[in-house]
């Protein structure tokens, strides 16, 4: 079948750089985060005359690519970034690889040197064969898609096949090659095409019937929802679900914020990140059946694959695609299609034949008092004499507004998120963390905050991710944007100093000699900064960040002794690793 395609009034052919512009605008794109090169000019000069798409500049095309993958996340709508050739394009690396991973809908567009002139030492050719590094192949297993321009002629129809491929299933990103001489060459098709988005799947009708007789007929069944469970907008049938078949949910790190943790039925984090209360009720001999919604159960979800998990009770997973089901462990059911789709359709099932109203009972309650969201600051900090990142996450939780964006970088980051900050319907809370790489939030705040203007956006970093990124806040000083950085400065890389101390016994060069100021840093860089090393200027900092109206820094001096409840998890993930024991399967 043809793709639906939108004709300009002229009927001028367009070159290269001005027909994709033109179909980026269309699919509704607003922004193209990038850095500027040799081979790009003719894009950019398309940019600057195109209403509607706007050119980030960025620092670095890592930043860039998180950017991106930031936007992505807060709005769920197509995200670009560009680089030039040979370095330009290899920066964009990680942050594709993690847009991909983390199901984003991306385009990335690289420039090449003049296809004359590969292979014959050209200024950073990046080519392939045997004299460069390839581009294409680089970016082919960090995208669903990589391909490089062969024709102007092919453009339109590979065009589409880019749109079709970033939202067929799991979304992810593409990547599209593009050489120098062949941006200002003429396409002959001056239609473009119509935006292009994801296809609603139809669950099978009787594996979801067998979902809901299976959960009729469990005693204890409780439901660990994913990040697929978040992407698909699944918060307000898990909700439902929860409620009128009575059963507890946890979340896994990356899926936190698709149930609120203040919910009579909310468990918390589970895995990487997770606290007491879902660790004790999800391992418990108690339940007898285990929903995975939009997990591909991974080494973080599960706990560096804690077999007790998956023993001894029924295990069923919902997944959007079918080959990660049954990738983590064995299942007694797979059910394929969208979360919210699936969890729909169950609800009708079940509405058939309902049950008995459940009520929280006093095994519930006794998980949910160990509930870390639910401490108050001031007792976490208690008289300690350094400053608690744990009672600094905490504090967010109680400032922030309900409707708060917030990225949070990889590191013990994610454990103090995980643990202390309250997941809110409004709210949103996004992670990077299959890839994990540190430095992700400081550009992918900037990303958010673009995506949503009028919202409170927040980055929770450590030093450590923020010496890799920070000169992204150049960037939002001179955009105006009003993003928050809590930076918790704890002199290094303290999570691996604390796996160090826990393996070994002693720490090895993983804190720094001379501790970064970061809020000299932000100032240099045009924000507003704080520094604050107790709870209470750091409750000032945050209330004079959330008044303005420009980028702000709170450069947050905590304690690098203190080690996250669940951190454990990684641990043991080391030392198998440390010691080459094979994992055994579930």
């Amino acid at each position: 079948m043809s793709e639906p395609s939108v004709s300009f009034a002229s009927r001028e052919p367009l070159s290269v750089s001005g027909w994709l512009v033109n179909a980026l605008r269309a699919q509704g794109v607003e922004y193209v985060f990038a850095v500027p090169g040799g081979p790009l000019l003719s894009l950019y000069e398309e940019l600057a005359n195109s209403p509607g798409v706007r050119l980030v500049l960025t620092r670095h095309e890592e930043a860039a690519a998180f950017m991106a993958d930031g936007y992505a996340q807060a709005s769920g709508r197509l995200a670009v970034v560009c680089a030039t050739t040979g370095p330009g394009a290899m920066h964009t690396l990680t942050g594709v690889a993690s847009a991909t991973s983390d199901s984003m809908p991306l385009v990335v567009i690289t420039a090449q040197t003049a296809a004359s002139a590969f292979g014959r030492s050209g200024l950073q050719d990046s080519s392939g064969g045997n004299w460069s590094v390839d581009t294409v192949e680089m970016l082919r297993t960090a995208t669903k898609l990589s391909t490089r321009l062969a024709h102007p002629g092919q453009l339109p129809w590979l065009f589409c096949h880019m749109m079709r491929t970033i939202w067929n299933g799991r979304p992810g990103a593409v990547h599209l090659s593009l050489s120098s001489d062949m941006m200002s060459s003429p396409v002959p098709d001056v239609s473009i095409p119509s935006p292009c988005h994801a296809a609603s799947t139809v669950p099978d009708a009787a594996a979801v019937a067998v979902l809901a007789q299976e959960l009729r007929r469990s005693r204890r069944p409780v439901i660990l929802a994913g990040q697929g469970a978040k992407l698909s907008g699944a918060a307000g049938s898990l909700q439902q679900l929860a409620q009128t078949a009575g059963i507890p949910v946890a979340t896994t790190l990356k899926g936190k914020g698709v149930f609120p943790e203040d919910h009579a039925w909310a468990l918390g984090v589970f895995g990487l990140g997770g606290n007491p209360a879902a660790f004790d009720y999800l391992l418990s001999p108690e339940v007898d059946l285990l929903l995975i919604v939009g997990s591909g159960l991974g080494e973080a979800a599960a706990n560096a694959f804690d077999s007790r998990l998956v023993t001894g009770r029924q295990v069923i997973q919902i997944d959007l695609d079918p080959l990660r089901l049954g990738a983590g462990c064995d299942l007694d059911l797979a059910v394929a299609g969208d979360a919210d789709t699936v969890l729909r359709a169950l609800l009708a099932e079940l509405e058939d034949a309902p049950a008995a109203p459940c009520v929280p009972d006093a095994v519930l309650s006794a998980a949910q008092d160990q509930l870390l969201v639910r401490v108050p600051a001031s007792a976490i900090q208690k008289d300690h004499k350094v400053l608690s990142a744990s009672a600094v996450v905490s504090r967010m939780s109680e400032q922030l507004p309900e409707d708060t964006i917030l990225y949070v970088d990889n590191g013990n980051c994610l454990s103090w998120v995980g643990q202390h900050y309250r997941s809110r319907p409004d709210g949103q809370i996004h992670f990077s963390f299959n890839v994990a790489s540190m430095g992700y939030s400081t550009g992918a705040a900037i990303g958010g905050q673009l995506a949503h203007p009028g919202r409170t956006v927040v980055a929770v970093t450590g030093d450590a991710a923020f010496a890799m990124s920070g000169m992204e806040l150049h960037t939002a000083a001179e955009l105006g944007l009003p993003v928050i950085w809590v930076v918790l400065n704890n002199g290094g890389n303290a999570m691996v100093l604390n796996i160090q101390e826990s393996i070994y016994g002693h720490g090895s060069r993983s804190m720094y000699d001379c501790p970064i100021d970061a809020a000299a840093i932000a100032r240099g860089l045009g924000a507003q900064a704080r520094t604050a090393a107790d709870l209470d200027s750091f409750t000032q900092a945050l209330g004079e960040a959330l008044e303005a109206d420009s980028p702000f820094l709170i450069d947050v001096h905590v304690d690098p002794s203190e080690v996250p409840w669940a951190l454990g998890t990684r641990v043991t993930s080391l030392r198998s690793a440390l010691t080459d024991r094979r994992a055994g399967r579930w």
